[in-house]
């Protein structure tokens, strides 16, 4: 990209606009803050790493809206010693400016999470502060620009402490801490921590899911995934494909027309567009908090209904496509094979030859811990569903890969006992949703944050018992100093 996302003129305003307007809603959420303080008291003792370096308590990577809403957790439990890690640069995080290629966020304007119950930090009081009661009233959905913005206020105004441009590359057990390699502006560093939380995005376990038609006859500059950043400028008066059913198909359909593309073919294997998101079906407190207590059969049976089939488009998505003349759509089609016509492509579907200069694949992500940088060193001692899960008749490949994760979303060992330092590393991602539920979407994050900081603050009182029993043991403070009826502690 040429210039920062922070420079962009549509961020720019917001940003402006929102310093303008905020400071009485600060006011009070310090007051809010202040309020529900108690206890105050930090807890956890001091580590030290190799040759005296510092030892973070907990790491987290990622700095979209999960781990701004872990780590801002993790600040109200007291676990100060932390830091966020981020490959993006700032404004950035997440894919809300890069490969979403949509207006406005598919969730609703309502949803709440990332404020972890505090109702003057949530999207609506920011929004209404800025813009006024009747605006809101009135906003049908949350733009990208106004959902990015959002998120960097929450993360300046609660002080969470991220590290952009820095990207995990190695994880790495070193007796009871981490040694994590990083990069950052072109330098590896070592950093050490005591517990990992990885919210990192779809691609992060696995990457994007390439058809073989395409994979192994087209050239990877004649195509890209939904997920990968691109300029669409670049598609101006080209002939592009895209392939797949789901929101994300036509999310990119419409940002190819848009950008001017000579035409654009949207093919898919259904006879008829999903009319129905079932991942909706899901937000209901029963379901998003007791779903990771549940059994093995019973997750299994539950999600494959819930994934039945991919998100469909918003209606503002069809809008975008919908009686454009540079727009066709092919419905029952699938790529029987693919093949380069000097610098074209041409598939043959079930709909006839297709010649395109260009393929765009919203064909999902898979998960395959192998192909995950960071855990390169461990991922073959990590279990996923399929070392622990065997259902009737199989099932999805991509969620028997998915990790197997306990009840606080940390790994699980594919081989007990050979790698106790597993349960240390959080998984709180898409990869997580067959374990725990789709609790890394925002309307699941106040059921899914509240069992991570359960795991992660347990795991620290059992680590560091006998610290806290010494400090139990030794505890005399006197509030009856002088008092003649009182003892001496």
């Amino acid at each position: 990209m040429n210039i920062s996302i922070l420079e962009k003129p549509s961020i720019v305003k917001l940003r402006e606009k929102a310093d303008r307007s905020l400071a009485e809603l600060e006011k009070q959420i310090l007051r809010d803050l202040e309020f529900l303080e108690y206890p105050t008291k930090s807890w956890l003792p001091k580590t030290e790493g190799p040759h005296g370096s510092h030892v973070y308590d907990v790491v987290v990577v990622g700095a979209g809206h999960c781990g701004v809403t872990a780590a801002f957790a993790l600040l109200r439990e007291k676990v100060t010693n932390i830091l966020v890690i981020e490959k993006s640069p700032e404004g950035s995080e997440g894919p809300w400016q890069t490969y979403a290629r949509m207006p406005d966020l598919r969730t609703r304007k309502n949803v709440t999470g990332n404020e972890l119950g505090y109702p003057n930090l949530t999207f609506r009081a920011y929004y209404e502060a800025r813009e006024g009661i009747e605006a809101y009233a009135q906003l049908q959905r949350i733009s990208c620009d106004e959902w990015t913005c959002y998120l960097l206020w929450l993360r300046r105004f609660l002080k969470i402490p991220v590290q952009n441009d820095t990207e995990l590359e190695r994880i790495s057990p070193e007796g009871k801490i981490f040694g994590l390699t990083t990069r950052h502006a072109g330098h590896t560093k070592q950093i050490y921590a005591r517990r990992v939380v990885m919210t990192t995005g779809p691609l992060s376990m696995g990457g994007s899911n390439i058809p073989d038609e395409i994979r192994q006859t087209i050239p990877a500059t004649h195509y890209i995934s939904a997920y990968d950043e691109y300029d669409f400028s670049r598609l101006k008066n080209k002939r592009v494909v895209v392939v797949g059913a789901g929101a994300s198909a036509f999310d990119n359909a419409g940002e190819a027309v848009e950008s001017g593309a000579a035409h654009v073919d949207l093919i898919m294997r259904r006879p008829k567009i999903p009319p129905v998101s079932v991942i909706r079906w899901t937000d209901w407190s029963g379901f998003l908090q007791t779903y990771a207590d549940l059994a093995d059969e019973q997750k299994w049976k539950l999600m494959h209904q819930v994934q039945r089939n991919a998100a469909p488009p918003t209606p503002r998505a069809l809008k975008r496509v919908e009686g454009k003349s540079n727009f066709s759509i092919h419905f029952s089609s699938v790529i029987q094979s693919a093949r380069m016509l000097g610098d074209k492509v041409e598939l043959t579907t079930d709909s006839g030859k297709i010649e395109a200069d260009f393929i765009i694949l919203a064909t999902g992500f898979s998960f395959d811990l192998k192909k995950s940088k960071p855990l390169k060193e461990i991922f073959d001692q990590i279990a996923v569903w399929r070392d622990k899960y065997h259902p009737p008749g199989g099932g999805s490949e991509k969620y028997l890969n998915s990790p197997y994760l306990g009840r606080n979303y940390e790994f699980v060992e594919k081989n007990p006992g050979q790698a106790p330092w597993l349960k240390h590393i959080y998984c709180y991602n898409q990869s997580s949703t067959l374990s725990m539920g789709p609790t890394g979407r925002v309307s699941g994050l106040k059921y899914g944050i509240k069992r991570l900081m359960v795991g992660i603050c347990g795991g620290f009182m059992r680590e560091d018992f006998e610290h806290h029993l010494a400090s139990v043991t030794a505890y005399n403070a006197n509030e009856f100093e002088g008092h003649p009826w009182i003892g001496e502690p």
